[in-house]
């Protein structure tokens, strides 16, 4: 079982244009993210898939600036962005990563991978709902798309969001739900960077970091601190 990491990402974003390009942790996001699953010791490579628009030209040379391959296609069909990258790279299994999670990083990704390695057969692997929001991996065979881009009713909703089309219709397909590394548990926090309140709050997360990769058990205890740091909001009584 072979792995491929494609990092779906696109300047257009409506709640934070340009996001993926803002300075993080004294990079682009997008290559504070790269770098993060770049040492991972089971996946095969690590490829960004996004748009043709004119707009992502400086996305795809942050990528191609750190050796990290390149797919570009459609703007809002996943589906046939996805299909597309898994044919030019000859993927086995996709492993889907999202632009806005920067601090997605080589060892959850690895304690993924080896999971589904033991895995008796799956067509979808998902951390959702065992590991925080942010921490985000969706593992399938490349199979799995062309299946959803056959079915008649598929619509465009589902090219857009990927794997909906499969939680839809859990009868149809082995969902298999991954366990996240012991002491790693979901919280209400989210380390996703969707609006300029995100990005403010992510960032601040970057800066308590040293030089160093961040585990997720320290990123959890820094999420933790920046909390209890900020001001309390609320009025006279």
């Amino acid at each position: 079982m072979r792995f491929t990491v494609i990092v779906a990402a696109r300047t257009g974003s409506r709640r934070l244009p340009g996001k993926v390009l803002l300075p993080f942790g004294g990079k682009p996001l997008i290559a504070y993210l790269l770098e993060r699953l770049q040492p991972s010791r089971l996946a095969d490579r690590v490829v960004l898939a996004t748009t043709r628009k004119a707009e992502d030209d400086a996305l795809a040379q942050v990528a191609e600036a750190m050796g990290v391959a390149v797919f570009r296609g459609e703007e809002d069909d996943l589906v046939s962005r996805y299909q597309g990258a898994c044919a030019m790279f000859q993927v086995d299994h996709a492993v889907r990563v999202t632009g806005d999670c920067p601090f997605v990083d080589a060892d959850s990704l690895d304690h993924c991978l080896l999971q589904c390695r033991e895995l008796p057969g799956f067509d979808l692997a998902t951390t959702k709902g065992r590991f925080p929001v942010g921490i985000d991996y969706e593992i399938f065979p490349a199979g799995l798309l062309q299946d959803f881009a056959s079915r008649p009713d598929l619509n465009a909703e589902h090219r857009e969001h990927l794997t909906l089309y499969a939680y839809a219709r859990p009868n149809r397909y082995r969902i298999a739900r991954l366990a996240p590394p012991p002491g790693l548990v979901p919280q209400r926090a989210a380390f996703t960077v969707d609006t300029p309140e995100d990005y403010a709050r992510m960032s601040r997360l970057a800066q308590l970091m040293d030089a160093g990769p961040l585990p997720l058990a320290r990123l959890l205890a820094a999420a933790e601190d920046d909390a209890k740091s900020q001001p309390r909001g609320g009025g006279r009584p």
